[in-house]
């Protein structure tokens, strides 16, 4: 819970921040401060909580976790391995039409191997997963498909 907190404390120092800018109409203004009340209240935090203070501010983090993620390469398949996936893929659906749950699971796996970056592989895998009751694997799956793509709506109806 400590981390929760810090995190907490860190939004709430970065919200009074806000709050203090003239960038804000009042109503705007006292609706950062309902948020701050709201979350010291939620979370039992006080402005004197300074031990949950952080080195870095909450924007400096969030700008380098950013700049962290924008270096990482988005897949590492070859052309060739990304072909294979999506044969796999289509391998993959053509085993859920005939209700083997099972071989589906594998060549999405298969197919996921080659190109890690590709939500239609993980949300496919999910549909399988459930067919077999493996409900936890198959919210794994889905919340791996919006990791990858946040507006893939197919994965959260999917999810639900």
């Amino acid at each position: 819970m400590s981390s929760v907190k810090r995190l907490v404390y860190a939004v709430i120092h970065f919200l009074r921040e806000q709050s203090q800018m003239d960038t804000f109409t009042p109503d705007e203004q006292e609706s950062l401060e309902v948020a701050i009340q709201c979350l010291e209240t939620v979370f039992k935090i006080t402005l004197e909580d300074t031990h949950l203070a952080s080195s870095q501010h909450l924007i400096e983090m969030f700008t380098n976790s950013i700049q962290k993620n924008d270096m990482l390469p988005l897949s590492r398949s070859l052309p060739e391995g990304i072909v294979k996936a999506d044969q796999l893929k289509d391998e993959g659906n053509n085993h859920m039409k005939e209700e083997n749950y099972g071989a589906a699971v594998d060549c999405y796996t298969r197919a996921i191997e080659l190109d890690p970056n590709n939500a239609v592989y993980y949300c496919n895998r999910a549909a399988a997963q459930s067919k077999l009751n493996n409900f936890r694997e198959a919210i794994k799956d889905c919340e791996s498909a919006i990791a990858i793509d946040p507006k893939y709506s197919k994965a959260y109806g999917r999810m639900g």
